[in-house]
């Protein structure tokens, strides 16, 4: 089976269809997997303009984490490169994924425990 390069663009877009048709939120969630088998192990949530309490709680949280961890799984069994990091913009009802390598990765989750400091 080959790469679907349109499968992190339609998960992501039926997401957004269910959660954040009125979501008036901007940000961003930084993740990483460190696991053998490429599984999420954590992310850094970033909404300097605050919202994101809203998205918590309301489910997307929950789902977005479980298909992060399906698209880091998808990526590594595919041999993708940056299989393992990158970042998800929320930007109202947009929302994308940038995969990133694990040092700019860093870079940007650093940068936000470095503004809430």
């Amino acid at each position: 089976m080959s790469y679907d390069h349109n499968f992190d663009t339609i998960r992501l877009n039926q997401l957004a269809d269910q959660y954040l048709t009125d979501n008036n939120a901007k940000g961003r969630v930084i993740f990483f997997s460190e696991s053998d088998d490429n599984s999420l192990d954590y992310a850094t949530w970033s909404f300097p303009d605050g919202g994101d309490e809203t998205l918590r709680k309301g489910g997307f949280k929950v789902d977005l984490m479980e298909l992060l961890r399906i698209l880091l799984m998808y990526r590594a069994q595919q041999n993708q490169v940056n299989a393992s990091q990158g970042v998800v913009l929320i930007d109202g009802s947009t929302i994308s994924v940038q995969w990133l390598t694990k040092d700019a990765a860093e870079q940007i989750r650093n940068s936000v425990y470095e503004k809430s400091e």
